[in-house]
């Protein structure tokens, strides 16, 4: 086992990401997102094409539970959230067909990051603003955020490094 200066990036930014707790961002969320940029290739543009589906997910969960309220009105809660599920995932398998938003591991995660985010009550609210949208800025923000942690880790390990001539 060879350790390499990546271990020890990864793991210095795991410990300051916990200073994000301070200001109520779901730190789980960011790790979440930390994941997505290592698992689809770590590479920066990874932070400009996750962005889009990532916001993408958040609001079909969003839509999810605007339909479980509208649908809770007249039939049993668990028939208004399995509608509403098929209705909302259906949509997020359209969007997969749009080249910009074709990132299904970011829109599911996304999506579930905002289901369970928002029942657990894990982000910062805010007066004034209404639950759902007060959860996906701080859960999505926090998703995004570790988009941006893949690429400082992959940067700061790379410090100190020499370039090779081409």
């Amino acid at each position: 086992m060879k350790l390499q200066k990546l271990d020890f990036s990864v793991a210095i930014l795991a410990g300051v990401s916990c200073f994000l707790m301070y200001i109520d961002v779901p730190v789980w969320a960011v790790f979440i997102g930390w994941a997505w940029y290592f698992t689809l290739g770590a590479t920066p543009d990874l932070i400009k094409k996750g962005i889009l589906p990532a916001i993408t997910g958040s609001v079909l969960a969003i839509v999810a539970f605007l339909l479980i309220d509208l649908f809770s009105g007249f039939m049993p809660g668990m028939a208004a959230t399995i509608l509403s599920v098929i209705i909302s995932v259906f949509l997020l398998m359209l969007t997969l067909k749009v080249p910009i938003l074709n990132i299904s591991l970011v829109s599911f995660n996304a999506y579930s990051c905002m289901f369970v985010g928002y029942a657990a009550g894990t982000f910062m609210p805010i007066d004034g603003l209404p639950g759902t949208l007060n959860a996906a800025i701080w859960i999505t923000g926090a998703n995004i955020i570790g988009l941006l942690f893949g690429w400082a880790s992959i940067f700061l390990s790379s410090l100190g490094k020499k370039k090779s001539a081409k």
